[in-house]
């Protein structure tokens, strides 16, 4: 039974893998209903997909199901795992809940812990948490009870709920509704502190912090993980492949916004082609190793513009012009010091990425015309 649920829970997050990435695959599916009628109790487990997918019966065990449009409005005796553009649970689960959407509702009793994240999310007046609930989107409403903990991470964070134990928030705005009842502590760590209503209760501490004081003292943990991370993959490709980082880099200053084109399109359609694999059994292995691929494209598109980049600037300092290791090195503190600052770096890993991609493809298409298979 317990790998029964392991292999339940590895479906589903290739359900949302596919359901967030595939609005393409999603057209071709949008005529197609599942439904399981009110009349009806099933006494085993609930595997299924489809452009509209709409559980109305009782289910003995679990539920794992994706859609365009996913309503779950039967009582699920075991775990419900969901995904789709819009997730709804109306119907009583008696174990765990995992749901991701662009709009995610959840309005009826669950026995254990709940974890979601879409865009929207909503819990309604209706939804009773037994244990813990862990919700992440743009914008998120907590309402009904939990009888535990609640943490959110969000832009912007509602909080409605009884809960009956602590209330951690990490967002840009977390405003405390009228008729809140919090047992444990509020802890914000957001722009600005909370706005409580005067008619909620928080019956802890209230505790906030300031996340543009801490931002820059957390820089420095931040950026080791992606130098060392960067650093490890970059002395490896130039130990097995030393001319590899130098002819990409070449392609780099040769074709700039060559190199910009092809990174935007192949970081746009490879998701889509994995997304339209996956959707059939036969593409599914196909799918895992293009996803791969993809991967080990992204993490090698910014090895490859570090090189560049300390092969820029030790071009200007002669006694380091010989040493591709120093190049190496160089590049990488730089480029891993901008990719983790505060703010703007996330911007700057975007544009890493899509300038190293398409330098690495155009590389290798080069390559083949220079090297053609025999």
């Amino acid at each position: 039974m317990y790998s029964k649920k392991k292999m339940g829970i590895l479906l589903a997050l290739i359900l949302i893998c596919v359901y967030s990435w595939g609005d393409a695959a999603r057209a071709q599916s949008r005529d197609t209903a599942t439904t399981a009628g009110a009349e009806e109790r099933i006494a085993d487990d609930i595997v299924t997909a489809g452009g509209i997918v709409h559980v109305q019966s009782e289910v003995a065990g679990d539920v794992a199901a994706a859609g365009g449009e996913v309503t779950i409005d039967g009582p699920v005796h075991g775990y419900v795992m969901s995904a789709g553009r819009s997730v709804r649970l109306d119907g009583k689960v008696g174990n765990d809940v995992w749901a991701a959407g662009e709009t995610v509702i959840v309005d009826s009793p669950v026995g254990n812990n709940a974890m979601v994240a879409g865009r929207v999310v909503n819990f309604g007046r209706n939804a009773v948490i037994g244990h813990d609930a862990r919700l992440a989107g743009n914008t998120v409403t907590a309402e009904g009870r939990i009888d535990r903990d609640l943490t959110i991470g969000a832009q912007t964070a509602r909080i409605g709920a009884e809960v009956g134990g602590v209330v951690r928030a990490r967002a840009n705005r977390v405003t405390v509704l009228p008729g809140a009842v919090i047992r444990g502590d509020l802890v914000v760590r957001a722009n600005e502190p909370p706005e409580i209503s005067p008619d909620a209760q928080v019956l802890g501490q209230v505790r906030f912090e300031d996340v543009n004081e801490g931002r820059w003292l957390a820089w420095p943990g931040q950026w080791l993980p992606i130098f060392l991370g960067l650093l490890i993959l970059g002395v490896t490709a130039t130990a097995f492949a030393p001319a590899w980082p130098v002819h990409v880099a070449d392609t780099l200053r040769a074709r700039k916004l060559a190199s910009i084109l092809s990174g935007l399109v192949v970081l746009i359609v490879i998701p889509l082609a994995v997304a339209a694999l996956a959707v059939t059994i036969v593409g599914i292995p196909l799918a895992i190793v293009m996803l791969a691929l993809y991967v080990a494209m992204l993490l090698l598109a910014a090895v490859f513009v570090s090189y560049t980049t300390g092969e820029w600037l030790t071009a200007r300092l002669p006694v380091m012009r010989s040493s591709p290791w120093v190049r190496l090195i160089v590049g990488v503190l730089v480029v891993s010091l901008l990719m983790s600052l505060p703010t703007v770096g996330f911007v700057i890993t975007a544009i890493v990425l899509i300038v190293g991609m398409g330098a690495l493809v155009l590389e290798r298409r080069s390559h083949r015309v220079l090297h053609p298979i025999a």
